[in-house]
C-alpha cells in the first residue's frame, strides 16, 4: 500500500498548489498512486474536507478537484457525487467571500465546468467576482446523485462514516502537531482489511422475533447485578484547558461586538502565555474580517502570533479580499510597522483600495474613503514601506481622479518630492561618477 503522507505532503507544498493549474497538481497526485488506488486517495479527501481538517481554501479547492478529476471517465457512476452535493448545501447560506468562492467553484465542478477549470490556479479562482445572484443551477446533477442513491440498499444508506471529528475548534493542525496529523494518516492506511477507508458503521439486517403471548402466572425475572460493576471512563487529558476556554469564549464574543478593555487584556495574556492557544480558539480565515471590523487591536495581535502558521497565506487573502474599511487599513498599517509583509500582498491591498473608491457611487462615502487611502499611502511612503515607482501610475491617477479632495493633492505632491529627490540623487552620484574620472584623466 502507498504512503498516503505524500499526498498530504503535495497538498502542503506551496510552490505546487499555488502557481500551479488544478489540472497540473491533479496530474502530479495521480503519477504518485495506482488507479487501483483511486478510491482510497477520494476517500480520504473526502473525510478530510468534509471532517475540516483542510480548513485553507487553497487545500480545499485542489482536494475537491482532485477527487473529482480521479473519476472524471466514469463521472456518470462517480461514487463521490453525494459528497459533493452535500458540500454544497453546506455552503448555501453562508455569505462569507470564501465560503461564496468555495460553493461557485463545486457548482461549476459538478455541473461539466471540469474543462474551464482545469487550467486555471487557485490565485484565479480567489480573484473572481462573485455574484451569489447567479448560481450554478445543477438541478440535473442532484438527479443523478438521488437516483444513484435509490439503487443502494437500505443499510448501506444508513451507514456512517467510522471516522469522527475530535471535540474541539475543527481546526486544521497546526504547525506544531504536523507530526500527529502524519500519524493519523499512517493509522487510516496501516491495516488494509480494517482500515476506515475500506469500512464504515453498517446496521444489521436483523429479523425481528415475533413477540410471544403472554401468560398470566408468568415470573417477571429482575436483574440484580451489581451496579457498582457498570462504572463510567473518562479521559481527562481531552478536556481542553480552562485558560483555553476562557479564551474560546472572548474570540466569539470578539467576532460580534467590540470587546470591553478589560476583556481585551484578559484574552491577550492568554495568548502570551501559551502561544499554542492561538490554533485552539477557534479562528479562521473566513471569520477574520468578523474580527479585524469589531476588534482591530485583537485581529494584529493574533495575525503577529500566526505569523509562522502553515495558514498565514490564507489569512492574508482573507484581509485583502475584506470590505475596505479604516479598520482593515489600521490592521495592515500596524502589520506593515511590525513585520515585512509579503510586497504582492501590500500592493494587492492598495489596488483593491484604489478600487473601491473609484467603483463607489455614494459621493460622501467616497470622500470618506478617499482621505483614508491617501493617508493610509502617506504613511507608507514616508515610513518606506513601499516602492514609490511599483505603484507611481496608479496612485498618481488615483490623486488626478480626487484632486478636488485636499488629501489626495497632498499625496500627490508627496509622490513628485519622493521621485525628484531620487532623480537628484541619482543625478548628483553620475556628476561625482563624471568628476573623479575627470580628474583621474587630468592626472
Amino acid at each position: 500500500m502507498s504512503d498516503y503522507n505524500v499526498l498530504y505532503e503535495l497538498l502542503m507544498d506551496k510552490t505546487l498548489v499555488e502557481s500551479s493549474s488544478f489540472e497540473t497538481i491533479s496530474a502530479v497526485v495521480q503519477s504518485k498512486f495506482e488507479k487501483t488506488e483511486y478510491i482510497n486517495i477520494g476517500t480520504l479527501l473526502s473525510i478530510l474536507l468534509r471532517q475540516g481538517d483542510f480548513t485553507g481554501i487553497i487545500q480545499r479547492l485542489c482536494g475537491y478537484y482532485i477527487i473529482f478529476d480521479l473519476f472524471r471517465s466514469e463521472q456518470a457512476d462517480c461514487p463521490f457525487l453525494p459528497f459533493f452535493i452535500s458540500a454544497i448545501d453546506a455552503k448555501e447560506h453562508s455569505r462569507t467571500k470564501m465560503d461564496l468562492i468555495e460553493r461557485n467553484f463545486l457548482t461549476q465542478l459538478v455541473d461539466d465546468g471540469a474543462k474551464d477549470l482545469a487550467g486555471k490556479t487557485v490565485e484565479q479562482i480567489l480573484r473572481y467576482d462573485i455574484n451569489p445572484a447567479l448560481a450554478e443551477d445543477i438541478s440535473n446533477v442532484r438527479g443523478q446523485a438521488k437516483a444513484k442513491q435509490m439503487e443502494l440498499p437500505y443499510c448501506v444508506k444508513s451507514g456512517l462514516a467510522n471516522v469522527l471529528p475530535a471535540t474541539g475548534t475543527g481546526m486544521a493542525p497546526s504547525t506544531n502537531n504536523e507530526a500527529s496529523f502524519k500519524e493519523m494518516l499512517e493509522n487510516l492506511t496501516i491495516n488494509p482489511d480494517k482500515s476506515p477507508l475500506n469500512n464504515q458503521f453498517v446496521p444489521q439486517f436483523m429479523s425481528i422475533p415475533p413477540p410471544l403471548l403472554t401468560c398470566d402466572d408468568e415470573l417477571i425475572w429482575f436483574d440484580l447485578t451489581n451496579p457498582g460493576w457498570h462504572k463510567p471512563a473518562f479521559d481527562s487529558s481531552s478536556t481542553p484547558s480552562i485558560g483555553s476556554c476562557e479564551a474560546k469564549k472572548l474570540i466569539e464574543q470578539a467576532f460580534t461586538q467590540a470587546l470591553s478593555i478589560q476583556d481585551q487584556g484578559l484574552l491577550l495574556n492568554e495568548l502570551n502565555d501559551d502561544p499554542d492557544t492561538v490554533n485552539q480558539i477557534g479562528l479562521t480565515p473566513e471569520r477574520l474580517p468578523d474580527l479585524v471590523e469589531n476588534n482591530p487591536l485583537i485581529a494584529i495581535e493574533v495575525l503577529l502570533k500566526l505569523m509562522h502558521s502553515a495558514q498565514i497565506t490564507e489569512y492574508f487573502s482573507a484581509l485583502v479580499n475584506m470590505e475596505m474599511s479604516l479598520h482593515s487599513m489600521e490592521v495592515v498599517n500596524r502589520l506593515t510597522t511590525a513585520v515585512d509583509l509579503p510586497s504582492e500582498f501590500i500592493y494587492l491591498f492598495i489596488s483593491n483600495c484604489i478600487s473601491t473608491c473609484e467603483t463607489m457611487k455614494d459621493k460622501y462615502v467616497q470622500n470618506r474613503l478617499v482621505r483614508l487611502v491617501c493617508v493610509f499611502l502617506q504613511s507608507l511612503i514616508r515610513n518606506k514601506i513601499i516602492n514609490v515607482k511599483d505603484l507611481l501610475i496608479e496612485v498618481e491617477a488615483f490623486c488626478v481622479e480626487f484632486s478636488r479632495i485636499r488629501e489626495a493633492a497632498a499625496l500627490y505632491r508627496l509622490l513628485k518630492n519622493c521621485f525628484a529627490n531620487e532623480s537628484g540623487q541619482g543625478s548628483s552620484t553620475s556628476g561625482s561618477s563624471s568628476n573623479s574620472s575627470g580628474n583621474t584623466k587630468k592626472e
